[in-house]
C-alpha cells in the first residue's frame, strides 16, 4: 500500500511539474502511461477550437496558439520582480513629477461611496479600485501598490480608449459572483465525470466477455475527450460543459482537462490498490469532500497586464493550413507581412479573493458540513482591440492558484 501511494505521488508530481512548465500534453502523456480510460490528445483546447469545422465556440488569440507570445509573470521569478521594479520605479516617477498623476492615483485609491458592495452583505464600504491596504501586505508591499497604478495607466488603454475607471469597477463588482459560479459549476462537472467512469467500469466489465473488433478499437481510439467535451458544448446549450466554454479562455479549458486527467488516474490507482489489498472491498472514491456552496468574498484587484501582441509566423500557418496548397512554389514568408492579421491588445487582471466553502463528511457521529476558507488568485483577461469574438467586452477565466504573494502555498 505504501509503495502503491508512492507511485501515485511520485506520478502526479510528474505531472504537475510538466504542467507548471507550461507542457500540458507531455502532462497528459504521462497521466495516460497509467490509466486509458479517458482518451486525450496531443492538442490544447485553442488547437481543437481553431480547427473545428463548425461554427466556432470561441476563436482563440494570437497567444492561446503560441502561448510564447504572452509569457506569464509567476510569483517569485526573475521576470515577476523585475517587472515590480521598473513599474514601481516609473510609477513613483510619475507621481513626484505630475499633478495629474497625483490626482488621478488618489482617485484610483479612493473609497467609492456612490457605488455599494454586494459582497454578500458584509456590510464593508466599497474600496477603491487599488486597496492599498491588502496590497501592502503582499511579498512586494508598496511596489505592489506602485506597479498595479502604473499598469492601469497604461498608454495603450488611453489608444483603445478603453475607459479604465468603468470597465475595471463593473467587472470588480462582477467577478465575484462569476467567481462562485464557475467554483459551483466545476464542481458539478466533476461529479458528473466520476458519474461517468462508474458508467464505464461497468461497460467494460461487461465488455470484457465479448471481443472487439479492430474496427471498434480504431473507433474508440478517435473519440478523443477533449474533442467529445466541445461536442457536447456546441450541441447542448445548457450542459455543464457549454457553462465552462463560455466562461473559460482556453487556457482555462487546458485546467479542466488536466483536473480530468487527473481524477481519472487517481480514481484509477485507488481502485487497483483497494483491489491489490482485498478483492472484496469496495471502491468508495469519490468526490464527497469536494467544495460545495462556495462563497466569494473581499474580492480586491491584484494585478493587471496590458500588451499589444502580434500574429507570429506560428500562428498564420496554423489558421492558413487549410489553405495552402501543397504544390504551390514555395515563397519566402520573412517578406511577407501578415495579411488581415491586426495586432490584439489584450488585458489580464488578476483578482485575490477569500473563497469559503463546505465539504461534506462522511462522520457517522456528527453529520455536519465542514466549513474550509482559502485565499486565492484568479486571473480574467479579454480583448480590447481586434478581438475576432466580437467587439463586446468579454471577460474570460484564464487560471485560478493559491494567493502566493501573501504566503498562500
Amino acid at each position: 500500500m505504501q509503495r502503491s501511494r508512492l507511485i501515485l505521488q511520485n506520478a502526479a508530481s510528474k505531472a504537475a511539474a510538466a504542467k507548471a512548465a507550461g507542457e500540458s500534453a507531455a502532462a497528459v502523456n504521462h497521466l495516460l502511461g497509467f490509466h486509458d480510460k479517458l482518451s486525450f490528445d496531443e492538442k490544447t483546447a485553442a488547437q481543437i477550437l481553431s480547427s473545428r469545422n463548425s461554427p466556432p465556440l470561441y476563436k482563440p488569440l494570437y497567444h492561446h496558439l503560441d502561448p510564447m507570445l504572452l509569457k506569464p509573470r509567476e510569483p517569485g521569478s526573475f521576470s515577476y520582480l523585475l517587472h515590480h521594479l521598473q513599474s514601481s520605479l516609473s510609477g513613483f516617477y510619475s507621481i513626484c513629477t505630475s499633478q495629474q498623476s497625483r490626482d488621478e492615483f488618489l482617485h484610483l485609491t479612493a473609497r467609492n461611496d456612490d457605488d455599494r458592495n454586494d459582497n454578500h452583505g458584509d456590510g464593508e464600504d466599497n474600496t477603491g479600485i487599488i486597496n492599498t491596504f491588502v496590497l501592502n501586505q503582499s511579498d512586494m508591499g508598496f511596489m505592489k501598490v506602485m506597479t498595479l497604478y502604473q499598469d492601469l495607466s497604461s498608454p495603450l488603454l488611453e489608444e483603445t480608449n478603453f475607459d479604465t475607471e468603468t470597465e475595471v469597477r463593473q467587472f470588480l463588482t462582477g467577478c465575484s459572483f462569476a467567481l462562485e459560479q464557475f467554483h459551483t459549476i466545476q464542481a458539478d462537472y466533476l461529479k458528473d465525470l466520476e458519474a461517468a467512469l462508474d458508467t464505464l467500469d461497468t461497460s467494460e466489465n461487461e465488455a470484457e466477455e465479448e471481443p472487439n473488433t479492430e474496427e471498434d478499437t480504431e473507433e474508440e481510439k478517435e473519440k478523443q475527450f477533449q474533442y467529445k467535451f466541445f461536442d457536447i458544448a456546441e450541441s447542448d446549450p445548457e450542459s455543464t460543459e457549454s457553462a465552462l466554454t463560455s466562461m473559460l479562455s482556453p487556457e482555462g479549458l487546458d485546467r479542466i482537462f488536466f483536473d480530468s486527467a487527473m481524477y481519472s488516474f487517481v480514481k484509477n490507482m485507488s481502485g487497483q490498490m483497494v483491489e491489490g489489498a482485498d478483492s472484496t472491498t469496495e471502491n468508495h472514491t469519490s468526490l464527497a469532500e469536494l467544495p460545495s456552496d462556495p462563497k466569494v468574498m473581499h474580492a480586491c484587484l491584484l494585478s493587471a497586464r496590458v500588451e499589444e501582441i502580434e500574429a507570429s509566423g506560428k500562428n498564420n500557418d496554423r489558421h492558413n493550413a487549410e489553405d495552402k496548397d501543397p504544390d504551390a512554389p514555395l515563397e519566402d514568408e520573412s517578406l511577407q507581412p501578415f495579411a488581415d492579421r491586426k495586432a490584439q491588445t489584450v488585458l489580464q487582471l488578476e483578482v485575490l479573493y477569500d473563497l469559503e466553502f463546505l465539504t461534506n463528511t462522511d462522520d457517522s457521529k456528527n453529520n455536519k458540513n465542514k466549513s474550509f476558507k482559502s485565499v486565492n488568485v484568479a486571473k480574467f483577461e479579454t480583448c480590447i482591440n481586434n478581438n475576432p469574438n466580437g467587439d463586446e467586452l468579454q471577460w474570460r477565466l484564464c487560471s485560478w492558484r493559491p494567493a502566493k504573494e501573501f504566503g498562500h502555498l
